[in-house]
């Protein structure tokens, strides 16, 4: 079967991590995959890495285009695509219905109704749109799921595949030495990181406030608080935490590319959103590598944990909650190793891109039955 996967993105975000993660692991004799993505995205280097056809697209595919849809309907009828697969792209899918093609799209975050979406026939209207424009919709998530029922998509028409990751390589002991002086790091400090967009969903601000209470509770321990990836907070956040007066135990790393040097660092990793958030590929890869996560109670965030040892869950904002949950694991050797053990357990049983692909694969499968 042959696949066009449509994306929009210019920078690498969570959608081109899971394209690229899904195009190393099919099994190219049953999927031959082909890219179309804006020119000049960030995503180009990878997909050339992996030796992916692609095509690039003069209009953008987000909104709603006349040119959009038209270039899009030549680039089915060019690789002559089976099945379209979108990633918030509408205008693939409308060119796909053109093209009598089948069409699936995937939803990666989750977001209560806000707006005259609140209102049950404005959303029925949107369920409509989507039922005709996509034979199949993929949730990365069960809270994906509610939210796309929410929104008038037929829960028979909804596939969950939970986000899956590639295993974080391992880093020998040069490269660390390497990169604990790149950010200004020691051998024995106990490394707390959040690694998100710095975005107001993402909730940077509950992890400094938590920080300060770590330092204030625990002055006998030396964290380190690395807040990893770059956004329009950056500047805010970091005059948060001079106002908070705890700068020199905070490090901004901005965008990391080698993500294994900060996984490899790490001995809890964080997420504290407030929005969006479905199955985190931070956390899913952090697992990979061992490191226990403490996640708020939004989304999908819950299940990943589920009721292993693997992280802790705290409610919404609550930095005091989240302070208590690092702390417990800073002061206890013992727990943090059996916290280690499961989480490695945990992804290689829910996590990994090997198991995302084939199910993903048995929907393109489905599809063309």
């Amino acid at each position: 079967m042959r696949v066009l996967h449509v994306i929009s993105d210019q920078n690498i975000g969570g959608a081109g991590v899971l394209l690229t993660s899904l195009l190393r692991n099919f099994d190219r004799m049953r999927v031959e995959s082909i890219v179309a993505l804006p020119a000049g995205s960030a995503l180009c280097e990878r997909l050339e890495a992996l030796e992916i056809p692609m095509r690039t697209l003069q209009y953008s595919c987000d909104r709603y285009s006349a040119a959009s849809v038209r270039e899009l309907c030549g680039l089915i009828r060019e690789t002559n695509a089976d099945i379209v697969h979108a990633n918030a792209a509408l205008n693939a899918r409308i060119a796909g219905r053109r093209c009598g093609v089948s069409v699936l799209h995937t939803r990666h975050c989750c977001f209560p109704p806000t707006g005259i979406w609140r209102f049950l026939p404005v959303r029925y209207l949107g369920g409509v749109g989507n039922r005709v424009l996509s034979d199949r919709v993929i949730a990365t998530a069960d809270a994906a799921a509610e939210n796309l029922h929410a929104f008038g998509i037929p829960r028979d028409k909804i596939d969950v595949i939970i986000n899956g990751s590639e295993p974080v390589r391992e880093v020998d002991a040069d490269a660390l030495l390497n990169a604990r002086a790149r950010w200004g790091l020691r051998e024995g400090d106990f490394t707390v990181g959040i690694c998100a967009r710095l975005e107001p969903c993402k909730g940077h601000e509950t992890f400094l406030r938590a920080a300060k209470l770590l330092l204030e509770r625990y002055p006998h321990i030396p964290f380190r608080f690395l807040i990893v990836g770059d956004g329009s907070r950056r500047e805010e956040l970091a005059d948060m935490a001079r106002q908070l007066a705890i700068s020199p135990w905070v490090v901004f790393t901005g965008f990391v590319r080698d993500m294994a040097l900060i996984y490899r660092l790490l001995r809890v990793n964080v997420n504290c959103s407030t929005g969006t958030e479905t199955s985190c590929l931070a956390l899913s890869e952090g697992m990979s590598a061992g490191v226990p996560c403490v996640v708020s109670d939004y989304g999908g965030n819950r299940p990943m944990v589920g009721d292993s040892l693997a992280g802790t869950v705290f409610p919404i904002g609550n930095f005091e909650a989240l302070a208590d949950a690092v702390g417990r694991i800073a002061v206890d050797r013992e727990l943090e190793t059996a916290m280690r053990i499961a989480a490695k357990a945990r992804y290689d049983e829910k996590f990994t891109a090997k198991r995302m692909t084939e199910q993903v694969t048995a929907v393109y499968e489905r599809l063309l039955r």
